[in-house]
Order: structure tokens, then C-alpha cells, then sequence
């Protein structure tokens, strides 16, 4: 009998404490900016950016890096034309790999507005 009486209280205890859950937290803007905190707020319609257009003949997957100032890792296995969008507006450095092929190709590209590669073949 005390067995029965402890395996329900605890029981009891379990249940009760498994449906006190957290409250919900709802991420706010603050109504004022005091002095001592600094926000910053982007609006990302007026931010330019650019767009980066690589066409793949390489019957493989290529892997497009920009370094420059942020960087980028792209890849694409399709073949044709994709365009890479929201790319922070500036000069890079663009390394092109292919899996279908062995070596590197290194650009130094100001990226701005649309900028279009040279299409990607392997030679054999």
C-alpha cells in the first residue's frame, strides 16, 4: 500500500510539473533608444546589392567562392545559366571549381549591379 501511495504521488508530481512550461518570449523593438544602447537598422529595399550570372558546361557541380568584403560560398549542378543574388555591393576575389574537372579559376571582379562570367567548360 505505501508503494501504491508513492508511485502516485509521484506520478501526481510529474504530471503537475510537466505542464508548467516556459512562458512565451515575443521579440519586440523598443519603444525608445536610450543613450547607452546603439541599434542598427538596415532597410534591406535601399540596400544595393549585386548579382553574380555563371553559366556551367562542365557537366559537373561548380563551386563559386567570393572573398572580398563579406564572403560568399556558392554552387549550382545545373547546367546553363544561374544567377546568384544579394551579394554585398564591392571589390572581390572569385575562385571558380568544378568537380567535372580538375583546377581553379581566380577573378578580380567589382561586383555591382549584374556581373556575368565567362561560361565554364572542361577540356579534356
Amino acid at each position: 500500500m505505501k508503494t501504491l501511495r508513492l508511485f502516485t504521488i509521484v506520478l501526481l508530481a510529474v504530471l503537475v510539473l510537466s505542464t508548467w512550461a516556459p512562458a512565451p518570449a515575443y521579440a519586440k523593438q523598443p519603444d525608445t533608444a536610450s543613450a547607452s544602447t546603439t541599434s542598427l537598422i538596415i532597410d534591406l529595399a535601399k540596400a544595393k546589392t549585386a548579382k553574380l550570372r555563371v553559366d556551367n558546361r562542365t557537366g559537373g557541380t561548380l563551386y563559386i567562392s567570393l572573398s572580398g568584403p563579406r564572403n560568399y560560398n556558392f554552387s549550382t549542378s545545373k547546367q546553363g545559366k544561374t544567377m546568384f543574388q544579394n551579394i554585398q555591393v564591392g571589390k572581390y576575389t572569385v575562385t571558380v571549381r568544378s568537380s567535372a574537372c580538375s583546377g581553379t579559376l581566380s577573378y578580380k571582379r567589382n561586383m555591382k549591379g549584374t556581373m556575368s562570367l565567362k561560361p565554364f567548360v572542361c577540356r579534356r
